[in-house]
């Protein structure tokens, strides 16, 4: 919306050549393109600070219970002030990438997106609810939609399909976690029946 308060319907399309260069580069031959050493760099930073540190194991505590990670010491506070930080500078560099990479700045600059996002997300096994979630899971999940899309495009597939098959694995990734939690709650309670009546008996 502040985009287009500020830019209206226009596109800016006068960047320097040398960043838009680098940005559409390649590795040498082998058609990876250059900015990924940087998205490697990231996802290498959040990993390590997610999973082998203090801060990212208290992230897990704050996720399942905020008064929990509270009462254990865990400045929530400061802790989300930190997170909305990372996510502003990642999504500041995703926004920079974009923009560079098909050398133009609109309003609508990646509009759309947010479906497949969310679901590359929560189908690498980041817990809607909390407490739950991993980088390398989100990585496979971001691997997987980005492949289905891009094998749907391939196809020749309507931009409505692609939208609706994202929805509907949106929907599966948030339902499917939920269901299995049943079933595995009814299977426990069933076994401690099952205890109860042969003690009884």
């Amino acid at each position: 919306g502040l985009a287009l308060v500020i830019i209206g319907d226009n596109a800016v399309a006068n960047f320097p050549k040398a960043l838009t260069a680098f940005f559409t580069s390649k590795i040498g031959g082998t058609g990876i393109p250059t900015v990924m050493i940087g998205v490697v760099v990231v996802m290498v930073f959040f990993g390590v600070l997610l999973h082998f540190t203090p801060f990212g194991r208290g992230l897990y505590a704050m996720g399942y219970s905020k008064e929990a990670a509270s009462f254990v010491g865990i400045n929530v506070a400061r802790s989300k002030f930190w997170l909305y930080v990372g996510s502003g500078a990642v999504s500041a560099l995703a926004g920079i990438y974009w923009t560079l990479r098909y050398t133009s700045a609109r309003s609508d600059n990646a509009s759309g997106l947010e479906l497949a996002v969310i679901a590359a997300v929560l189908l690498g096994g980041v817990s809607i609810f909390g407490g739950k979630g991993s980088i390398p899971g989100v990585i496979a999940g971001v691997l997987l939609i980005g492949t289905l899309n891009y094998a749907l495009r391939l196809a020749r597939v309507s931009d409505v399909v692609l939208i609706t098959v994202t929805g509907l694995l949106l929907i599966l990734s948030v339902v499917a976690p939920s269901i299995g939690s049943a079933i595995r709650q009814w299977r426990h309670t069933r076994r401690v029946r099952r205890s109860f009546t042969r003690k009884a008996t």
